[in-house]
């Protein structure tokens, strides 16, 4: 053939994905060339060769190569192998790591459903931006420094973000001690509040039990059992009852799971001008630590990418979700009715009771510990509000989580606020009880950036 230009210019157009479209499923698979049973895309690239002069075929295989019947090995054929490539449904080598990460991940993340967010990437700057919605900048670079350009001169990455909600797997459930009706739904670690001298350890469930034994201010107390009045408490040796009423909770019980998850790639596989890949969940033997968001990394040659796109298939069989165990919230539900505007003006009543020593505006405290104060005390501050609702909230069966942030003051400064967010599909609203409290003004469903209210700074998911 003469026209060298010329057949690399139509040789450009015929390897250009853009350009050639697939024949039918039903299409004849030929132009095994090199004779491994199947045609792919080594016959291609020894086509491609053969055609630009630089890889010889034997007789044989220069007919093998005449894909079009007309006698001639060409670029014509070039564009016939291409097609039947792209026609022919095939599984795909691969290898394949999930990272399974306890930090660094964004609420985009949490938010992703089973098969949502995979893609396949060819570039570090495709990578970045498949990742950087999902991940913090720590966490993306190191990736990038993993994939280079080197890796992705002869490879493609499918990368899959997966988020398993790690209450599904805990395998907490409620006890209650059939001696004295006390639930493990209180156990956690405690410490005392309003405490100067000492809090003593009772015999019994009563104010007026012999004392046994005494806990000094800002001690640390293990609690196993309580009723919201009375705690199983261990104490320098000592074991008895101590008033929840000097008691605030600090931390949960350290979660146990059912098992560890993880996911696992089963097959990456060509069809349709897409790349299909399955994958599933699988008990991790590799570490005894949960953690909730996984990274699936898969890496094909980029001989064997001509998929327009990804499909994911991944496949995990998580228990439902935990029935919570708020008797205060349940209690406060029965008297206003279960709905949740109900529930939102209920705790918008709440007497305003703030910047007090026993009244804290941090994290440090469980979502349990503000809702508790509230319902047993009526009064309380936007953490204690915000708690109160989000406990009725779920009972309700609504997708809902305690925030920590900051609004702006009066003063132009940034001040600590707490508020409630409710995920309904794809939309997040703002419930603020105390905004409504305050203001006057409707704080129920309302959104980021929404005129009239509070700017919010989100910092911290509490639960």
């Amino acid at each position: 053939m003469k026209h060298h230009k010329l057949l690399s210019l139509i040789l450009a157009a015929a390897i250009s994905a853009g350009c050639i479209l697939p024949l039918s499923a039903s299409a004849a698979v030929t132009g095994d060339i090199n004779g491994d049973g199947s045609a792919d895309s080594a016959d291609l690239s020894l086509l491609q060769g053969y055609v630009l002069g630089k890889e010889k075929l034997t007789e044989t295989q220069v007919k093998s190569a005449d894909l079009n019947g007309d006698g001639k090995t060409d670029v014509y054929d070039v564009v016939k192998l291409r097609k039947t490539i792209l026609a022919s449904d095939r599984s795909i080598s691969f290898t394949a790591v999930s990272d399974r990460l306890t930090t660094g991940y964004t609420d985009a993340f949490r938010k992703l459903g089973t098969n949502d967010g995979g893609t396949a990437v060819t570039s570090a700057a495709e990578l970045k931006n498949a990742l950087s919605p999902y991940l913090n900048e720590t966490l993306v670079n190191n990736y990038l420094a993993k994939y280079n350009d080197t890796f992705f001169a002869g490879s493609v990455l499918l990368v899959k973000p997966v988020y398993l909600a790690s209450s599904n797997y805990q395998k907490k459930k409620i006890y209650t001690n059939a001696d004295c009706g006390c639930s493990t739904s209180y156990a956690g670690t405690y410490t005392t509040k309003n405490v100067t001298s000492y809090l003593n350890i009772r015999a019994e469930h009563s104010y007026t039990s012999e004392s046994i034994g005494r806990i000094p201010p800002n001690a640390i107390i293990p609690v196993s059992h309580g009723n919201g009045q009375w705690a199983h408490v261990t104490y320098d040796g000592v074991s008895g009852y101590a008033n929840m009423d000097y008691m605030q909770k600090v931390s949960e019980p350290a979660p146990s799971y059912e098992f560890i998850p993880d996911i696992k790639v089963d097959a990456v596989k060509y069809s349709d001008g897409k790349l299909s890949i399955t994958a599933s969940e699988y008990k991790s033997t590799t570490t005894t630590d949960f953690a909730p968001a996984i990274l699936i990394q898969t890496t094909i040659s980029r001989k064997d990418y001509y998929a327009g796109g990804t499909e994911w298939s991944v496949t995990v069989t998580q228990p439902p979700e935990l029935k919570y165990d708020y008797p205060l919230a349940k209690a406060r539900l029965d008297a206003v009715g279960w709905d949740l505007q109900s529930a939102f003006k209920s705790a918008a009543a709440t007497t305003y009771y703030g910047q007090k020593p026993d009244m804290p505006q941090t994290t440090d405290y469980s979502l349990e510990w503000y809702a508790d104060y509230g319902f047993k005390n009526g009064k309380g501050n936007c953490y204690v509000m915000a708690a109160m609702f989000c406990e009725m909230g779920r009972l309700l069966g609504y997708n809902i989580h305690l925030i920590s942030g900051k609004v702006p003051l009066k003063d132009g400064t940034m001040g600590p606020h707490s508020w409630t967010e409710v995920i309904i599909g794809d939309t997040t609203y703002i419930c603020d009880p105390d905004f409504a409290h305050e203001t006057g003004q409707n704080g129920y469903m309302i959104t980021y950036g929404q005129s009239g209210t509070w700017r919010y700074v989100k910092e911290l998911v509490m639960d």
